[in-house]
């Protein structure tokens, strides 16, 4: 009875925009966790580097002020970080700056490489963002 209430119209009106998500979907995915796999390997690269040579942690404020003068200087749009993100969801339209990956990526690993602190979490959200 209930089978009889599932006609193979009613599963193909469900199902064929699930399976156009999915395939929308995937090559995104692909992509995205391609480059946040590849920023976790280089992390750990860098954080490899900064524990061998503890004097890098000397040169901290100069990565500091390297890394602001890149946010400053090429990164218009990308400041906001996160909140750009959820202001995007809440209303589309504006877009993620492509240029948003490639400056946090470079941000956090050259502060991690002087001994900075810096969340991987939100930096593989906001590359995830911008790579979308």
């Amino acid at each position: 009875m209930i089978r009889a209430l599932f006609s193979l119209r009613d599963r193909s009106q469900v199902l064929l925009p699930l399976l156009h998500g999915i395939l929308l979907a995937l090559p995104v995915a692909v992509v995205t966790g391609s480059v946040v796999a590849f920023f976790l390997w280089a992390l750990d690269r860098m954080i490899e580097l900064q524990w061998s040579h503890p004097g890098l942690l000397w040169g901290l404020p100069v990565a500091g002020a390297v890394v602001g003068l890149l946010y400053h200087r090429h990164g218009r749009g990308s400041e906001k970080g996160n909140n750009l993100l959820i202001e995007e969801i809440h209303q589309p339209g504006g877009g993620v700056p492509v240029r948003m990956a490639p400056l946090v990526l470079l941000g956090t690993l050259v502060t991690h490489l002087f001994g900075g602190s810096a969340g991987r979490e939100g930096t593989a959200v906001q590359m995830g963002g911008s790579v979308a």
